[in-house]
């Protein structure tokens, strides 16, 4: 949508609370809304209530407290009609094994209530455009993680949902087929389709979303568009040194005007002020520290820069 007109939200969501006794998580308290054409970002770490509120809003788990509704209708009454209204897809899709991955898709089409002729040209269109067709009669058992993500993405999009639920839909996905998805996603939002879409992958969150909204241990810690959340950083730089081999940190940390220091693979990202002279002393720190610098880039803060800011955390456990 990404324009300052309002339309009346599609997906609108009051205070809903749903903990797990077993394990604590959950969401507590989250309002939000979507409106129709909107793609809103729903960024949190591992934990930090993103499937559970997908859950929520699919039907497929009740809240504790709260009140959801979507095109109109009661979450918790009208669970029926809500259902043939969403295109759900989660992180982790499963699939029936033994049928094929047309069988499994048809399936899908069908129980939304398309008729044949509508569903079998709808499949022939999405099949071959996220490259799936050779594969089509194929187990889907046997089908490689990225393969069952795209299906997944198929049964979600065939119908022409009014709302798009979307966990982590890019993970597992190579390039070409990433690039794919996101055409597709942001044809759909232009179509008039509200999108929820759950995931940690900041550079795509910033590319697709009109809004971003920050969960942390369940709930709601910021929301704006990504330019809002980013230019809250103001001042701030990333240095992204690429080391051939790990070197303790501890050092870097105590630099100048260095407020961060996480390692990401081969890489040490380095949170810092923005002024004279901080480059060159991070630099130091890490030739000090022992660290072998093959590439060194200074960037502008990311949404995960503003994450942790807000809480101190990191989006991704690796860092945390």
């Amino acid at each position: 949508m990404r324009s300052s007109e309002k339309t009346a939200p599609v997906l609108e969501v009051e205070g809903v609370t749903r903990r797990y006794r077993s394990s604590g998580r959950g969401v507590e308290g989250v309002s939000l809304s979507v409106s129709a054409g909107e793609v809103l970002g729903l960024v949190g770490p591992n934990g930090s209530g993103k499937s559970t509120l997908l859950r929520v809003l699919s039907t497929a788990t009740a809240p504790d407290s709260g009140t959801f509704r979507v095109c109109g209708l009661d979450g918790i009454r009208e669970k029926r009609e809500i259902r043939a209204r969403l295109g759900i897809m989660v992180d982790r899709p499963t699939h029936y094994g033994d049928l094929s991955g047309w069988a499994n898709a048809y399936l899908f089409a069908r129980s939304y209530g398309m008729g044949e002729e509508k569903a079998t040209r709808a499949l022939q269109s999405l099949f071959g455009y996220f490259g799936l067709a050779e594969y089509a009669g194929e187990k889907a058992k046997n089908y490689s993680y990225g393969m069952a993500k795209k299906l997944a993405l198929i049964e979600a999009l065939a119908h022409e949902p009014e709302v798009l639920l979307l966990d982590e839909p890019s993970l597992g996905l190579d390039y070409t087929s990433r690039l794919a998805y996101q055409r597709k996603l942001r044809e759909a939002a232009r179509g008039g389709c509200a999108v929820l879409l759950a995931s940690n992958q900041v550079d795509e969150v910033e590319s697709l979303c009109d809004r971003v909204v920050f969960l942390h241990r369940g709930r709601v810690v910021a929301e704006g568009t990504p330019e809002e959340l980013v230019s809250s950083l103001r001042g701030v730089r990333r240095i992204v040194a690429t080391l051939r081999n790990p070197v303790p940190y501890g050092e870097v940390g105590e630099a100048p005007g260095v407020r961060r220091v996480a390692p990401e693979g081969k890489n040490l990202v380095v949170h810092c002020e923005d002024g004279p002279g901080i480059v060159a002393g991070v630099v130091e720190a890490i030739v000090r520290s022992g660290g072998d610098i093959t590439t060194l880039s200074v960037e502008r803060p990311t949404l995960e820069d503003v994450f942790v800011r807000l809480t101190g955390e990191a989006l991704t456990e690796d860092e945390a």
